[in-house]
């Protein structure tokens, strides 16, 4: 079962997602802050979906670290803070790809699973 690490401050859209991607056959674990996401073990996930804008802090540290640490890890970056600015430092740091909020729950499944079998042909 491909593991999924959703960072998401608004309880409410983390529950939606997760819900969704449980049910899709992916086991979910969900940090709601920045520091909650920083303890994890990152080798622990096939994928990650990280909020922009966490209790207004930016998560950017936490995509360098990642990228660093495991650079072939998926990120990918869902938030509703998709504007330009953004999206190219989110480039810029690594990011996989980018949904904006309100997310196509279709879409969202579609987009992980291209990405997570992307990732197991190039291993």
């Amino acid at each position: 079962m491909d593991k999924v690490l959703l960072v998401e401050d608004e309880k409410e859209t983390a529950d939606a997602i997760a819900k969704f991607l449980t049910r899709k056959g992916f086991e979910i674990d969900v940090a709601y802050d920045l520091s909650s996401a920083l303890s994890k073990n990152i080798s622990d996930y096939q994928i990650v979906l990280l909020d922009i804008l966490l209790k207004g802090e930016k998560s950017f540290p936490m995509l360098k670290k990642i990228k660093q640490e495991q650079p072939k890890l998926p990120v990918i970056i869902v938030s509703a803070y998709d504007n330009d600015e953004n999206i190219m430092e989110a480039k810029k740091l690594g990011a996989d790809g980018f949904i904006a909020k309100p997310v196509m729950t279709e879409y969202l499944e579609n987009f992980l699973l291209s990405k997570i079998h992307s990732l197991r042909r190039k291993a």
